[in-house]
This record gives structure tokens, C-alpha cells and sequence, in this order.
């Protein structure tokens, strides 16, 4: 799989907004840990088509009702077949805005992040995406459960595409 430099940059520079976002002393300060989701994926995109895959996050608390994220999503892309299957990948960095619920709760989210493909010719698939997205959570007798909508524009070298996720996993 090959993907341009800036891409690679992009890549990069996200893991390691990440890794800064996320780091343990800060957490400490606030007094809450990382939060833990994993869970799975659909995703159309004007360009792969549809895909489906997997999803992890790791959130930090800052308040009761703001947290930053930090996920990484991997689809497949094989309604065309085994031989034209197309793999993508997309980190995203996010602040989630959480309303007040007490065994369930709605939540909005915004942030950044890069959709890498290893469809189209020279990574014209590939590139930086702002993303707005709607989810809620539902409480569990040891975590919860969560489910959202999180479309994305993928701004490329010379138009725009959009991906739209359906998510659905489990916060540990």
C-alpha cells in the first residue's frame, strides 16, 4: 500500500496530536482515566463505495460534559469483488460533547482526521477530513453501549468526497 508524502505527513502529525492529547499525566489531573471503545463500522463513500470494518477510540475527560478522542477505523471496501477490494483507514481526532441522561445520553462530535485508501490511481482517493457527527450511549451493567453517525468530507488534491459511517460498539 502506498500513500503520497503529505498523506504520510498527515498521518503522522495525527498519532502524534494523539499521543499528546491523551497522555496519562493529563488525565491524572482531571482525576478520570481513558476511556476505552471498541466497536464496528459501515461506510459509504462517494469514492470506495460501501465498506465495512472495525473501529477503536480512546477519549479523555475534561469535564463532565466535554472529552477529546482520539480513533482509528479500518473498512473494506469488496462489493466489486476479492480482486478489486479496496482497504481504508481513518484516524480521526475529536472533541465529543456529551448532553446530561442518566441510563442513556446524547452526544455531538467535531474534529480532524485523514482517510487513507488504497483505492484510485496515485492516492486521488486519499486526504485531510473534517468530520461532524451524532451518537448516543446507552448504560450497561459494566460499561456501555454506543452507536453514531459520523460523516466526513475528504477534501482531496482536486474535489471533495464524503464518507459516511454508521457506527456501533461498546465503551469499556
Amino acid at each position: 500500500m502506498r500513500f503520497s508524502r503529505s498523506l504520510q505527513n498527515a498521518l503522522t502529525t495525527t498519532i502524534l496530536a494523539t499521543l499528546f492529547l491523551i497522555t496519562p499525566d493529563s488525565t491524572i489531573a482531571q482525576g478520570a482515566g481513558l476511556v476505552v471503545g471498541i466497536g464496528v463500522q459501515t461506510q459509504a463513500n462517494t469514492d470506495d463505495g460501501f465498506g465495512a470494518g472495525l473501529r477503536g477510540r480512546l477519549s479523555a475527560p475534561v469535564t463532565a460534559d466535554l472529552s477529546f478522542a482520539a480513533g482509528l477505523g479500518f473498512s473494506s471496501h469488496f462489493l466489486n469483488g476479492r480482486n478489486e477490494t479496496v482497504f481504508s483507514f481513518d484516524p480521526q481526532i475529536s472533541a465529543i460533547l456529551t448532553m446530561p441522561g442518566v441510563t442513556s445520553a446524547m452526544y455531538f462530535m467535531a474534529g480532524v482526521g485523514v482517510y487513507l485508501s488504497t483505492g484510485g490511481n496515485n492516492g486521488d482517493h486519499n486526504g485531510p477530513t473534517l468530520h461532524f457527527g451524532i451518537g448516543g450511549v446507552r448504560a450497561l451493567k459494566d460499561g456501555a453501549l454506543f452507536y453514531e453517525i459520523n460523516p466526513a468530507v475528504i477534501i482531496k488534491n482536486t474535489s471533495l468526497a464524503l464518507s459516511v459511517p454508521i457506527r456501533l460498539g461498546i465503551i469499556l
